[in-house]
């Protein structure tokens, strides 16, 4: 190494950086030209946001000055170069040595430096693939290098990996070797930096105050590494914390300062969010584009982190307010799945034949809630998320539905479909109209059941639901119930506080019958009731019955002797119930159970009176014996002395 190489940083100032781009992009977008230590974007202090500037570090001066060249020839989104330029040290008042730092007791240093040796030494492995996540890859990999006592991959937020790791190796002469052997070592066809990880003191004291940021090149080299004991995610913590210090101190840079303030995002207060843009829109155009409302601060298309690709939707910022409310207030109601230009619509709302969506912007949590009570509507649509508040249960009506614009309708008959969109409508009627209604959980009204079918036969075939429906989801012919379901179930069963009984999956079958004075009493109507022993019996029994043709082996189930009945499809659907019925009928079953417990403690009291008269007449019929057994005795024996 020449020593003009030696005096150029192993940091990168780089400009120019978009405002979409994270630190893990620019660090990615780097480690493609050479092992990149870490990246940091510089954020504004209040608003968090993006300066349009960073520095990357890297292992070595050679990396560094490679990926200066290459990467200036790169772009690294929307055909955007990024300035790039070596990163200046700062001038430091005095050469404070590490020695000094301990202070100037040299038997202190001493104990120091002696204390330090002995201490195992811990390498840093930066750039590591995302793939690795096994740390016995690592220990095989270094014990090329040496003995290796432990390795650690640590994971950030959410379990995500953070592309670095730690090697304890048992010597230092080890660590040594693997520093300078693995200059182009690569994990999973990845390049990889290895350096000696730095001390916890060292890096407290950053936290206090002290500027030592020249030590973070020596530490690399020639500083010890953390005791065993020490908890891991310390050293997690410490990364962070060296990036906020480079952070600060370059920016008190006044030259940078005024040449990224013209860049500074402006508050929410003054953006709108744009959907249906083109994937290929830039920002340079969609700034010229909303400049007819007024002056525009700046333009982000929105990209996805993950993927590193476009999502459609942009941020536009305004300078004044009035010129984003004006452009809230006048966008278009139109969907912006649409691909038609309506004629009456704004021409400045239509960007390369697009009508765009224009909305004003919210925060993240506001966005984050929105969101989520999109997706709530959207379940609860399906019939598979309730609301909390929903004590109603509406939520169910959908259940079993078959719309008649839907592909699962072309296969049945229009006069089944009449049956089912009748009894859709009368049963939103009804609940509509009678806030007392409610539908039941586990309680299932079928329709269109053959006048020949019996209870036992309904029972039967409510229990082979249940059945052929668990075979056909491990035969992957069927969807299984989600978790949601599954969890709805359980909740519901636990709010009952029933008692797990050992009883059927179908509790109780029910068909309704002509009453007396029709001519026909006695005679099936047509529909009844299953009712099953939880929410999940009762959701796979509607699901598999729902549209089922019952054939003449169902109908025999009851009865042998049963008549030849039209084939029909069954409507099922979850039975409305009448809450201030089930209340009238709870507290008639609680008075039954009262009244049948006090008359069983009155039987069972009975019986130990009885039982106890008979145990003390007995017990006086035994003495009464054991006297005239005695006076027979007695007499007994008077009479042979008198003889």
């Amino acid at each position: 190494m020449t020593e003009s190489t030696e005096n150029i940083s192993k940091d990168l100032f780089v400009r120019s950086i978009p405002f979409s781009v994270t630190e893990d992009q620019l660090g990615s977008f780097f480690s493609d030209f050479a092992p990149v230590k870490h990246a940091i974007i510089v954020k504004d202090k209040q608003t968090g946001s993006s300066k349009g500037f960073g520095f990357v570090s890297f292992g070595s001066t050679e990396d560094a000055v490679l990926a200066k060249a290459e990467a200036s020839k790169v772009p690294i989104s929307e055909n955007r170069l990024l300035l790039i330029d070596v990163a200046k040290p700062r001038v430091r008042n005095g050469d404070a040595t590490k020695l000094t730092r301990l202070g100037n007791d040299k038997a202190e240093t001493e104990k120091f430096e002696l204390d330090r040796e002995k201490r195992k030494p811990r390498l840093l492995v930066r750039n590591c693939p995302w793939s690795l996540r096994n740390p016995q890859e690592l220990v095989k990999i270094f014990s090329r290098y040496g003995k290796v006592v432990d390795a650690y991959i640590p994971r950030g937020e959410n379990n995500k990996m953070t592309g670095f790791a730690f090697v304890t190796m048992k010597r230092k002469k080890h660590a040594k070797i693997a520093i300078e052997e693995s200059k182009d070592l690569k994990i999973h066809d990845r390049p990889v930096n290895v350096s000696m990880a730095l001390e916890k003191n060292k890096w407290l004291s950053k936290k206090q105050g002290e500027d030592v940021e020249d030590s973070d090149d020596d530490s690399d080299s020639d500083s010890g590494s953390d005791s065993e004991n020490e908890n891991n995610n310390d050293e997690i913590i410490k990364l962070s914390d060296n990036e906020e210090d480079i952070d600060e101190d370059e920016e008190n840079d006044e030259d940078d300062k005024l040449e990224e303030k013209s860049r500074l995002p402006k508050l929410d207060r003054n953006t709108v969010f744009v959907r249906n843009i083109p994937y290929d829109a830039d920002s340079e155009s969609l700034k010229e584009h909303f400049e007819q409302f007024g002056p525009v601060a700046y333009a982000l298309p929105v990209m996805d982190k993950i993927k590193n690709v476009p999502k459609g939707v942009a941020f536009v910022a305004f300078n004044k307010l009035k010129d984003c409310e004006a452009c809230c207030a006048d966008a278009p109601q139109v969907s912006s799945s649409s691909l038609l230009v309506p004629d009456d619509v704004d021409p400045r709302y239509v960007y390369e034949g697009r009508v765009l969506n224009v909305t004003k912007s919210v925060g993240r949590d506001t966005a984050g809630r929105l969101a989520q009570d999109k997706e709530n509507e959207r379940l609860e649509s399906m019939g598979r998320a309730p609301r909390i508040n929903d004590k109603r249960r509406l939520f169910l009506l959908n259940e079993g539905r078959i719309g008649p614009n839907s592909k699962l309708a072309q296969y049945i008959p229009k006069a089944e479909m009449e049956i089912r969109e009748k009894s859709y409508k009368l049963r939103k009627q009804q609940l509509t109209k009678n806030p007392s209604l409610h539908l039941s959980m586990t309680r299932l009204a079928i329709r269109n059941l053959p006048r020949s079918m019996d209870e036992k036969a309904l029972k039967s075939l409510g229990r082979k639901a249940v059945v052929e429906f668990a075979t056909e989801v491990k035969e992957e012919r069927r969807q299984p119930l989600s978790k949601e379901e599954l969890m709805r179930s359980i909740h519901y069963q636990n709010s009952q506080g029933e008692p797990n009984k050992k009883h059927g999956v179908v509790k109780q079958s029910k068909i309704i019958k002509e009453v007396k004075g029709t001519g026909d009493a006695g005679r099936s109507r047509g529909y009844g009731f299953l009712e099953m022993r939880n929410h999940k019996a009762a959701l796979m029994a509607l699901r598999w019955l729902n549209g089922h043709l019952v054939s003449q082996e169902e109908l025999e189930q009851g009865n042998n002797e049963v008549e030849p009945d039209k084939k029909r499809r069954l409507v099922v659907e979850f039975a409305i119930e009448n809450a201030q019925v089930l209340k009238r009928q709870k507290e008639q079953q609680e008075r039954s159970q009262k009244f049948s417990a006090k008359r069983k403690a009155a039987d069972i009291e009975e019986k130990e009176k009885k039982a106890k008269e008979e145990a003390e007449k007995e017990k006086a019929d035994a003495d009464a014996k054991k006297i005239h057994s005695a006076i027979g005795r007695k007499r007994k024996s008077k009479k042979m002395k008198r003889s």
